[in-house]
């Protein structure tokens, strides 16, 4: 791999980061609204100084964000605790929903077991959830509190990918929900110890199709018609400046520095601002990756996202999120731009990953994160939609009234706009594309190893995992690297569209799965569930049946991938 241009680099203007930072950072950016309307115009007309191609759409989409939340404590302790209700949550109307408060530990199903909480409404520990609402749904509570740690955190309670379908639209979220405080959270679990508690919920939301923009701005390269997709969503949590103000500061300072030089470009560049991230669970990209899906599955050759960067505090690096074929490239452009080394974090199920259906490669989200414990609040919100690792998330204030622009470190700042400038130069120039799909197939191994260890014996996945060693072996042995440039790039997006989508979708290639925490190899994931039932049982039979298709899938994936490199590997007659 070639070094990269440390002109670009080191072209990153602290100066213009700041200026596109409070510009856009100085209103609240509700999806579909005028304020966001306003920060996508003056990023529109930025990058039309700069030369881009501009092209701005309207999509329709499920929006929903709190309007306001009260929770009232009934009976000889009245009294009101300070809530807030949650994205895409149903509203309770004026009079409220009342009952007596249970306490059910986490929330997750698990810890409905043995409970009765049906006509009540349940209190549980940590962030709110799609899986925790979902849990409270199925055990029939007309209402859900969250407790927070001591700000209350703005989420989305959907686990719906964009727009639902007739499919998913059943599983909106269908159980008025509120968040509060550690502090009063504490309070009323230990009257709850004491004696009955019941309370009076009422959430005033808005949720409602809503037109949404989404802008792209294109400069085209010189030897391909492909191009990197640079993305990151513009929509905020109040304020916003970490999440997401100070990334579209960074696209747009990419931008800038790429248009200076874009003679020199081998494949071309789009930006995209995405509308829908936070208020519709990703319905911008979602939108864009279905109503562009062949121009996507065709040309674009990367995914680079960008989100929350440049905070005060954001010392950790290493962790930053990847694909196993994009890490080793992500690990040499952080080491000679950082110093850091980048350890192989597969990246999750959040970020605006709409792409994966496509086959197209990813890496980076959440670039720089705090030190610290795991187990805060910013590390299990960014461990759920922004990657997650082992360090300390994205900040206390992220989803607060807090994302201020005091959250914003200018030398961090500067420090992760320069990553980014790196990897989109060497994404857009390098004659060779950077990735390294044995490691993929190796991640194959890995994962269907555990796989056949959770099922018990009740799976054989051991030809499976003889196509992975096999492809992991004819990847490595160079017959690629002799390859021109032109002839390895064909192979190596063909190996994308055939392994990306098994690696990282249980419905794709043209359908998105639900928002939840996903896992190489997702359609093989129930087969610890398989090892646990009975093998005379329907249920046994049912989903054994399921997973067979799915090592058919991906048996498939690695039959014509093997075949895709050897082919590369005879020489032409």
């Amino acid at each position: 791999m070639t070094s990269g241009h440390a002109d670009v680099r080191d072209g990153v203007s602290a100066g213009e980061l700041d200026r596109h930072l409070r510009a856009i950072a100085a209103e609240v950016r509700l999806s579909g609204s005028p304020e966001e309307a306003r920060a996508f115009d003056y990023i529109q007309g930025e990058l039309e100084t700069f030369g881009y191609e501009v092209n701005r759409y309207q999509s329709e989409a499920l929006i929903g964000y709190p309007v306001q939340a009260s929770l009232h404590l009934l009976g000889d302790d009245l009294m009101e605790i300070t809530a807030n209700g949650y994205s895409l949550s149903p509203g309770t109307g004026p009079d409220g929903v009342s009952g007596e408060l249970i306490f059910v530990g986490a929330g997750m199903p698990a810890d409905y077991e043995g409970l009765a909480v049906t006509g009540k409404i349940v209190i549980s520990e940590g962030l709110a959830m799609p899986g925790k609402a979902r849990a409270a749904s199925l055990a029939g509570a007309i209402g859900q509190i969250h407790i927070n740690d001591e700000h209350i955190h703005e989420m989305c309670l959907s686990p719906v990918w964009g727009t639902p379908t007739p499919e998913t639209a059943p599983l909106l979220p269908d159980v008025p929900a509120a968040g509060i405080t550690r502090g009063d959270g504490e309070r009323l679990l230990a009257r709850l110890r004491s004696r009955p508690v019941s309370v009076r919920l009422i959430t005033e939301l808005y949720r409602a199709w809503t037109m949404i923009p989404t802008l792209t701005a294109d400069l085209p390269g010189h030897e391909e018609d492909r191009f990197v997709l640079f993305s990151g969503h513009v929509d905020s949590w109040h304020l916003g400046a970490m999440d997401n103000a100070s990334a579209n500061a960074t696209q747009l300072e990419v931008a800038r520095l790429l248009a200076e030089r874009r003679s020199e470009l081998r494949r071309g560049i789009r930006l995209a601002f995405w509308s829908g991230h936070s208020h519709g669970r990703y319905a911008g990209s979602a939108w864009y990756a279905d109503a562009f899906w062949h121009d996507l599955h065709e040309r674009c050759v990367c995914h680079v996202n960008v989100d929350s960067v440049g905070a005060k505090g954001a010392t950790v690096l290493e962790e930053a999120a990847t694909m196993a074929e994009t890490h080793a490239f992500g690990r040499e452009v952080l080491a000679e731009v950082t110093g850091a080394a980048l350890s192989y974090r597969r990246i999750s199920r959040s970020s605006d990953q709409s792409f994966w259906g496509h086959g197209i490669p990813t890496l980076f989200a959440a670039l720089s994160e705090q030190p610290g414990d795991a187990t805060s609040t910013g590390a299990v919100m960014t461990q759920l939609f922004g990657g997650g690792g082992r360090a300390g998330g994205l900040g206390w204030w992220r989803h607060t009234t807090e994302d201020t622009l005091d959250k914003i470190d200018p030398d961090h700042f500067v420090r992760d706009a320069r990553v980014y400038a790196e990897t989109l130069w060497r994404l857009c120039t390098l004659p060779r594309l950077p990735f390294d799909y044995a490691a993929t197939a190796d991640e194959f191994v890995s994962a269907l190893d555990r796989y056949q260890s959770l099922a018990g014996g009740a799976l054989d996945l051991s030809s499976t995992r003889a196509l992975a060693v096999e492809l992991s072996i004819a990847l490595r042995d160079g017959a690629l690297d002799r390859l021109d440039p032109a002839r390895a790039n064909a192979v190596l997006i063909e190996l994308a569209h055939l392994l990306i989508p098994v690696n990282y979708t249980r419905s794709g290639p043209f359908e998105h799965d639900l928002a939840l925490p996903s896992q190489a190899l997702p359609g093989l994931g129930d087969s610890s569930t398989l090892g646990q039932l009975d093998p005379d049982e329907n249920a046994h039979k049912f989903l054994k049946t399921r997973l067979l298709r799915e090592r058919n899938r991906i048996e498939h994936a690695l039959r014509a991938a093997l075949r895709l490199v050897h082919r590369a590997q005879t020489p032409a007659l």
